[in-house]
């Protein structure tokens, strides 16, 4: 990631707008996000803050940024993928304010436990892909899933957790909040050859109680739940805590000390 750091490092003390670190202060250039793979692969996001500035003046700024990393310095970095988003907020989802290819390709892939996985810009990918199947091995042992379980994959992503333990299991159901994960992890299914995975999109609080309250399965239901350092909405701690059919639940969290522990109280 060091060299694309420095690339647009570079690019931003070249350009005549200035960066942006308070939105109130002015400027334009914020975050660059960097998203590499295994596979070689190397995606590029960069935040910018339109202020005041026209349509024109912003495909001028486009097209400079574009010239930068694939005629100019930047080609060192050799993306696969260059995104340009205008936002006027610290976090805009695609839905909002959609990511905008200027370069390359529009996924960049990922290989984990044997299954390939297409990844767009704003789409959840665990950073250590190493670390990952030691994780989700680790869930496939602890889930003591049988031939007939289903799985309820909540906070699934692009559908790591679900697809890779689909073969130990009677159904996968994958929850979603952010569309373009979604339609990744329907992709990731039907390329890897898994057809007993379905995937919906929307806030897991809107979904899951929806989903569960009409659950009339027979079969044992294990749930896995992978949400952000926010913790799950405490509809879906509910939605849990009320389906008698959830036989086992697992519980992933990168901070546990904070929301996780919330979780668990309620």
């Amino acid at each position: 990631h060091f060299p694309s750091s420095q690339c647009y490092e570079e690019f931003i003390c070249s350009s005549p707008l200035d960066s942006c670190i308070l939105f109130h202060e002015g400027g334009h250039w914020r975050e660059l996000i960097v998203r590499t793979t295994s596979r070689g692969h190397t995606m590029a996001i960069i935040t910018f803050h339109p202020q005041e500035l026209g349509q024109d003046a912003l495909a001028t700024q486009k097209a400079l940024l574009k010239e930068f990393f694939t005629c100019g310095p930047g080609t060192v970095c050799a993306l696969t993928s260059l995104y340009f988003q205008e936002s006027t907020m610290t976090r805009c989802p695609h839905e909002q304010s959609p990511y905008q290819l200027l370069h390359g390709e529009p996924h960049i892939f990922e290989e984990l436990l044997g299954l390939k996985f297409r990844i767009s810009p704003d789409a959840f990918f665990q950073v250590n892909t190493a670390g990952a199947e030691v994780l989700y091995q680790a869930v496939g042992e602890l889930c003591q899933a049988t031939g007939d379980t289903v799985l309820l994959d909540i906070c699934c992503g692009t559908g790591t957790i679900g697809l890779s333990l689909a073969h130990q299991v009677s159904k996968v159901i994958g929850v979603e909040m952010v569309e373009k994960a979604i339609e990744d992890a329907k992709w990731n299914a039907a390329f890897n050859g898994i057809s007993n995975c379905e995937f919906h999109s929307g806030k897991a609080e809107a979904v899951l109680p929806q989903l569960l309250a009409s659950w009339e399965d027979a079969r044992p239901l294990v749930a896995v739940v992978n949400p952000s350092r926010a913790g799950l909405h405490y509809r879906v701690v509910r939605a849990i805590r009320n389906c008698r059919s959830i036989r086992r639940l697992l519980y992933i969290s990168c901070k546990p000390e904070g929301e996780a522990m919330r979780n668990f109280l309620e």
